[in-house]
Formats: C-alpha cells, sequence, structure tokens
C-alpha cells in the first residue's frame, strides 16, 4: 500500500499520492463535490497547476472505480491519455478511451460512470471565466442559460484544437503569475471549451458568419486606439473586443485580416516599443522597472523579445539614453 503524502508546492500547485479514503476525501475537495467513488481504486495520483481560475490536473486512478457524483461547481474536460473512462449524464453515455476528450458533465448536472484504471488530463474552468467568456458572445446570456448539445467533441479539428490550447497553457505557465495576460489566458480557454462542444452559445455557423463579417478596418482603427490609450494597463483581448463592440473572434479575424498579426501580438509589439522610448529617454532607473511598468515579468523572454525587435540588448539602450 502507498504511502499516503498530500503536498503542495506552491499556493497554485499541489499533488496528492494515496489510496483509501484519504484518496476519496482528496477527490471530492479538489473536485468541490460528493463523487461517490466507490471499488478498489488502488493507488491514486493526482497532480494540480492552478491559475486564473482555471485548474489543469493530471490523474491516475490504478485500478477500477466507479463514481456516482452530484453537479460539480466547475465545467471538466476530460483528456484521455491510457486506458478507459464512461461518463453518463441522464440517458447519455459516452465512453473515452487513450487519444479521447469528454466533457464530464453540464453545469448543474450529476454524473455517473467508472472505469477499470486509467490515467487522464482533467482541465476544470470555473464559473467566473466561462460567465466572463459567454458574456463576450453574447451580452443577453449567462451560465444559466448555457446547454449542452453534446459532450463529445465537434470533431476531431475541435477536439485537436482543444488540447492543443491546453498544451500550451497547462504545460507552459510562462507568465501565470503575472496580472497582464493570465486573465486573458484563462478567457481564451473557457472560449476554446464553448468552440469545441456544442452548445446553444455558440453556433455552429452564424457566429462566424457574423465575426467574419465585423472584421472590419474600422475594427482594427477602434482597437489600436485602445491600445495606444491603456497599453500600460491589464488589458486582455476579452477587454478590447467589449469595447469594440466585436466577439474576441472577431477581433482575431480583423487583425489577421488587416495587419497579418494578432491583437497579442499587436499590443505586446506597442508595449515594447514603449519600453524601448523610456529607456531610451531615461525616465527610468533601471531595466527591470521599465519591463514591469508595461507587463514583462519574464526577464529572459523579454530580453529576447527585445533584441530581436531593437538589434540590442535593453541594457545597452538605457546606458546610452538620455543622461
Amino acid at each position: 500500500m502507498p504511502d499516503r503524502v498530500a503536498r503542495r508546492e506552491s499556493p497554485d500547485a499541489f499533488d496528492f499520492d494515496g489510496d483509501g479514503d484519504a484518496a476519496r476525501d482528496w477527490l471530492e475537495t479538489a473536485y468541490g463535490t460528493a463523487l461517490g467513488l466507490d471499488g478498489r481504486m488502488g493507488a491514486v495520483h493526482h497532480r494540480r497547476r492552478e491559475r486564473g481560475g482555471v485548474s489543469f490536473d493530471r490523474l491516475r486512478i490504478d485500478e477500477s472505480v466507479s463514481f456516482d457524483a452530484e453537479p460539480m461547481p466547475l465545467l471538466v474536460v476530460v483528456d484521455v491519455l491510457s486506458g478507459e473512462i464512461e461518463y453518463s449524464r441522464g440517458s447519455v453515455t459516452d465512453r473515452g478511451r487513450a487519444g479521447d476528450t469528454l466533457l464530464a458533465a453540464g453545469w448543474g448536472m450529476a454524473f455517473s460512470g467508472g472505469g477499470n484504471g486509467y490515467d487522464v488530463r482533467n482541465t476544470s474552468v470555473s464559473l467566473e471565466v466561462l460567465s466572463a467568456a459567454i458574456a463576450d458572445i453574447d451580452p443577453d446570456k449567462t451560465s444559466d442559460d448555457l446547454r449542452f448539445s453534446s459532450f463529445t467533441p465537434r470533431s476531431p479539428a475541435a477536439a485537436a484544437q482543444w488540447r492543443a490550447v491546453v498544451d500550451r497553457l497547462g504545460v507552459s505557465p510562462e507568465g501565470s503569475d503575472r496580472p497582464v495576460g493570465q486573465g486573458d489566458a484563462s478567457r481564451l480557454l473557457a472560449h476554446s471549451l464553448l468552440q469545441t462542444f456544442a452548445n446553444n452559445v455558440v453556433g455552429d455557423d452564424r457566429g462566424a458568419v457574423r465575426d467574419a463579417r465585423d472584421a472590419t478596418q474600422a475594427v482594427v482603427r477602434l482597437a489600436q486606439r485602445i491600445i495606444a490609450e491603456r497599453a500600460g494597463d491589464d488589458l486582455t483581448m476579452s477587454d478590447i473586443a467589449r469595447e469594440c463592440h466585436v466577439t474576441p473572434r472577431a477581433l482575431q479575424y480583423a487583425f489577421r485580416r488587416h495587419l497579418d498579426c494578432t491583437p497579442h501580438a499587436y499590443l505586446r509589439q506597442v508595449r515594447l516599443d514603449l519600453v524601448h522610448q523610456v529607456l531610451r529617454d531615461g525616465s527610468v532607473p533601471t531595466v527591470g522597472d521599465a519591463a514591469a511598468r508595461f507587463g514583462f515579468f519574464n526577464p529572459g523572454r523579454f530580453a529576447t523579445e527585445y533584441r530581436q525587435v531593437f538589434g540590442e540588448n535593453p541594457g545597452q539602450t538605457l546606458s546610452h539614453g538620455s543622461p
């Protein structure tokens, strides 16, 4: 029998290795509901990283387990890495094996199921984050209105897109502790969830047609003005889209169509230029102060991007700037 160990490494990452009642209690606490776990389970290994209202989990249960769970206060997307798992919600049952992606349940839905040993990646999105994403798409809808018509991805491409987003945001936590960009990353994940599973907030075709229609030069010009005025603020893509009265997807389309870049890349370029200006005019004492003022909190990545754009290190710009 393995040792029962719960280890929290930092405010946003923790582990559990154990079995029996300790494992059951841990998982029910982690997912915020009574899971009704039954079966041998064997050893349970759980690794979680949390950031910005989203949790990225790796969960392995070594032997057979069944569950009869009450509704969770989260939406949980399950990527099956090995083994098989089954979920039933009402009259709908879906089975997943290695390489499959499933939505455990919708809001307020009880679910049941189980598996005979499996290794999964669970991505949990909070009510707050998903509600914000829904408001981006349709301000007249809330999470109470959200209904999924399927708990499996719309298509293999949609499933691949989802897993790629989780790979980027979950496995590469770079910059996750900084305010600039953290909320935007969580909101992007929530939008990806809504795009992946068919529901009544994101339509199959009409949304894309409307977004393409809204991707005008006027939207880009307005977004540029907003960025110029607020580049030093904690400004997210969703904030910009809302002020432009378009969806985040329409904003992406507009920048791709007219500037051949993403809004995020454009915002980052503007911020790099502002750092360059304050270093050149000597209005900040250190490179770190200049970078932090405009939301660059990873020194190595910042220095690399700065050199690519300006052909010198930021320290060089500061050293030969204004006295």
